[in-house]
């Protein structure tokens, strides 16, 4: 599975509710054992990208419902690695989490 397929696959799940940081992280990490590559490298170039295109935001489950974190793509992202850091890229259902944009659910629905 390439990074395409990945974030395909990514948006399919988010046509039906938010994804866990944590199926990305596997999806990288499961690619990166095909490749050889480092899964964190390729978990933050898909973060990137998925943030970038405005295909997803990153946000949290609160009271409302999903809660996206607020600043530029950049800003998120870095506090994003930062917290995956802080738990060593394991983060067991906590941290954040995936929701598609209209722009993504567009694009998953093609």
């Amino acid at each position: 599975m390439d990074s395409k397929a990945i974030i395909r696959d990514l948006l399919l799940e988010g046509l039906d509710d938010w994804v866990p940081v944590d199926r990305l992280i596997w999806l990288a990490r499961e690619e990166s054992k095909q490749s050889g590559g480092d899964f964190r490298s390729l978990a933050i170039e898909l973060l990137t990208e998925l943030m970038r295109d405005g295909l997803m935001d990153i946000g949290e489950l609160g009271d409302t419902g999903f809660e996206p974190w607020s600043g530029d793509a950049d800003a998120v992202l870095a506090r994003l690695v930062t917290a995956l850091d802080q738990v060593d890229w394991m983060p067991a259902g906590g941290v954040c989490w995936l929701a598609n944009t209209p722009k993504g659910d567009r694009m998953a629905s093609e």
